[in-house]
C-alpha cells in the first residue's frame, strides 16, 4: 500500500498547490508598508512587515484524523492537533507564537461536540501559550458531511530573527526532537491499514508501545488501545524550541542566535520537508530516532515500503533542528534535558540538494 493509492498523492498536491500560488500575483502592500509580504521561499507559514517587528502567520487544519475521533467517540485530541500543526510551523520560522483563531464546521449543530472542541482548544493554547482570539462555526448540511477542524495561528519576532535556512552551510549539525506518535498527517493511509487489519479503535493494541508517557489514556483503565494511540495529540514543540530561540536571542541560551540555522516540522512529506529549507545544500540522515512501533505496524500490515513511510509520516521525528558544528553539543544537551529524546541524527552537506538516510532505500529529491 502506500499513500496514493489510499487516496492522496503527494505530487499531485503538489502540482496542485503550485498552481495556485502562480495563479494568486503579487500582493497588493509593497516594501516598507505594514503587512507587505517577507520573501521565504519555500518556508513554513509566511511572514509580513509591522514596523520593527515581523509577523508570522500559518493555517492547517487536523485532515481525516477527525474520522477516527468521530469514530471513537473521542474529540479531547483534535483541538491539540490542530493547534500544533500551525504553531509548530510558526516556531520555523523563529516565531513566537501569540494567538489562534479555529474555524469549526459541522453538519449539525450538536452542543457536546462543541464542548469537547472548546475543552480541546483550550488545553492546545495553554500547551502553545496563545490566546485563543476569536473564530468561527459555521453549519453546512449538504456540504459538509463530517466534522472539519482548522485553524490559524499568529506569531512575531525582531526584525533581523528570522530563522529562514539562508545561513547553512556544509557540516551543520542536524538534532531531532521525537515525535508524540502520528501526529496529523498520513491518516488516509492510516485508514486505510486499519481496515485491512479487520481491527476496531476499541482493540488492545496489537503491538508493544513501549509506553514513555507519550500516548495520552482515555479508553480504558486496562491497557492500551488501538484508538488511544492512532489518535494520541500531536506533540507542540513551543517548549522547547520557543523557549530556546528566546534565550539566545536574550543571550542566555546554550548558543547564539546566529547558531541556529534552520528548523523544519517534519509532517506531510515526511524527510522531504528538509528539502523546503535550501535550494542546493543536501541533509543525511545517519542516527536517526527510534521509530514507534505504530509505524512499524502500519508498514508490516499494509505492506508500506520504508521510503513511502519515510514521506509519508514522521517516523518517529517530528521536529528537526539544525545548528552550527560548534554549538551543536550544547544544544543537543540543552534541549534533551527539556524533551528526553532529543539528540543529534545527521548533517547538512554540498552532496546536492537531496535528503539521504542510514537507510539506502531512503532518498528525496523533491519535497
Amino acid at each position: 500500500m502506500d499513500y496514493a493509492s489510499s487516496g492522496v498523492d503527494i505530487d499531485a498536491e503538489g502540482r496542485a498547490i503550485a498552481s495556485l500560488v502562480d495563479a494568486l500575483g503579487s500582493s497588493v502592500r509593497t516594501s516598507g508598508e505594514k503587512g507587505a509580504p517577507v520573501p521565504l521561499p519555500g518556508g513554513f507559514g509566511g511572514i509580513i512587515e509591522f514596523g520593527d517587528s515581523r509577523l508570522a502567520l500559518a493555517t492547517d487544519g487536523v485532515g481525516s484524523k477527525l474520522q477516527l475521533a468521530g469514530q471513537a467517540g473521542w474529540l479531547q485530541g483534535v483541538g491539540i492537533d490542530c493547534i500544533a500543526m500551525n504553531v509548530n510551523d510558526l516556531i520555523c520560522v523563529g516565531a513566537e507564537p501569540l494567538a489562534f483563531v479555529d474555524y469549526i464546521a459541522v453538519p449539525e449543530s450538536d452542543p457536546a461536540v462543541h464542548s469537547a472542541l472548546g475543552s480541546s482548544l483550550a488545553e492546545g493554547c495553554r500547551l502553545a501559550r496563545v490566546t485563543l482570539a476569536g473564530g468561527e462555526t459555521a453549519t453546512l448540511p449538504g456540504i459538509v458531511i463530517e466534522l472539519d477542524l482548522s485553524g490559524t495561528a499568529l506569531g512575531w519576532f525582531p526584525v533581523g530573527h528570522a530563522i529562514t535556512g539562508d545561513r547553512l552551510e556544509s557540516g551543520d549539525v542536524l538534532i531531532g526532537l521525537p515525535s508524540s506518535g502520528l501526529h496529523s498527517n498520513g491518516y488516509t493511509l492510516v485508514r486505510a491499514v486499519l481496515k485491512r487489519s479487520g481491527k476496531s479503535l476499541d482493540d488492545a493494541v496489537p503491538f508493544d508501545i513501549n509506553d514513555d508517557g507519550r500516548i495520552s489514556k482515555w479508553a480504558s483503565d486496562e491497557g492500551f488501545t488501538l484508538g488511544e494511540v492512532m489518535l494520541n495529540p500531536t506533540r507542540i514543540y513551543v517548549d522547547p524550541l520557543v523557549d530556546l530561540v528566546l534565550a539566545c536571542r536574550e543571550g542566555k541560551g546554550p548558543c547564539s542566535s546566529d547558531d541556529l540555522k534552520a528548523m523544519a516540522h517534519i509532517t506531510g512529506g515526511g524527510l522531504s520537508n528538509l528539502l523546503r529549507l535550501h535550494d542546493s545544500l543536501g541533509w543525511h540522515i545517519d542516527n536517526p530516532l527510534p521509530v514507534h512501533p505504530e509505524f512499524s505496524w502500519i508498514s508490516d500490515v499494509g505492506s508500506v515500503d520504508s521510503r513511502e513511510m519515510h514521506r509519508t509520516f514522521n517516523m518517529g521525528m517530528g521536529m528537526v533542528l539544525a545548528v552550527s558544528e560548534d554549538s551543536a553539543e550544547a544544544v543537543g544537551q540543552w534541549l534533551s534535558e527539556r524533551l528526553p529524546g532529543t539528540r543529534r541524527v545527521g548533517s547538512v552537506n554540498d552532496n546536492g540538494r537531496r535528503v539521504t538516510h542510514h537507510d539506502p532505500n531512503i532518498v528525496f529529491e523533491h519535497y
